[in-house]
């Protein structure tokens, strides 16, 4: 669509943001878009978009080898409480915008988390409770897009993100803020829970929206989330991602 040398520029000059449902449960989803905004970037294009358990693995799969299999279903739990939103950023600048938006995303360990990030914003408590995701490099603009959405989602949303990248111009988000709020309305900030309320496995994917937030909370503050020693890696960029950098 945008043909050879407009994709690679359009790779470099946007950066993908996914909004978690855990942004949205806790309530802090409009400040990081805020933040966002404030730091320099402006969306080209916004949508609600809901992660199914495959999206869920294709999203992390460079550190699922660390995971834990608490925490893959922690990240499946916190997929199915609703839809996320999906941003595409621009700042301006030269690219790859995505690095930069990852400088300012912050860690995803809340003790290497510089204060002003966007998880620091959100008050994202822990490695499974992050709030957001964003891609790392151009490159995961390309695969994370071909993971949120179908060919023809895509093909509008690059559209529309390329034409305002052009013109400078910017992508309204409040309409697709309200739209996710309205099947996933806040309910307030992750409390802090004691070793000693984890929870059961069902209590995490059955019941109420509010009952399994909570549910999800304690078991992210009680089960182990990070492997001692990774699993193999299937392919040689596996290799060069650690929780520990």
């Amino acid at each position: 669509m945008l043909g050879e040398e407009g994709a690679y520029a359009f790779a470099a000059d946007a950066a993908l943001m996914w909004v978690r449902p855990d942004a949205f449960a806790a309530g802090t989803a409009r400040p990081v878009l805020a933040a966002a905004e404030e730091a320099g970037f402006w969306p080209l294009a916004v949508r609600p978009v809901r992660a199914e358990r495959c999206a869920v693995r294709a999203l992390w799969a460079y550190m699922v080898r660390w995971a834990t299999a608490e925490r893959l279903m922690l990240l499946d739990a916190v997929a199915a409480l609703g839809p996320g939103l999906l941003v595409l950023w621009a700042d301006g600048t030269p690219g790859p915008v995505s690095t930069r938006m990852k400088v300012l995303k912050g860690s995803n360990d809340p003790a290497r988390r510089r204060k002003g990030t966007l998880r620091a914003v959100a008050g994202a408590p822990n490695r499974v409770l992050t709030m957001l995701h964003t891609t790392d490099d151009a490159a995961d603009v390309v695969r994370e897009l071909a993971v949120l959405c179908s060919w023809s989602e895509r093909a509008r949303l690059i559209a529309e993100a390329s034409r305002r990248l052009c013109e400078g111009r910017s992508a309204g988000l409040e309409d697709a803020l309200r739209a996710v709020e309205k099947e996933l309305s806040p309910l307030g900030p992750p409390p802090q829970q004691s070793a000693a309320c984890a929870p059961p496995v069902q209590q995490v994917f059955t019941g109420p929206v509010g009952e399994r937030w909570r549910a999800v909370v304690a078991a992210s503050q009680s089960w182990p989330l990070l492997r001692a020693t990774p699993g193999p890696a299937a392919w040689p960029e596996q290799e060069t991602r650690s929780p520990w950098r």
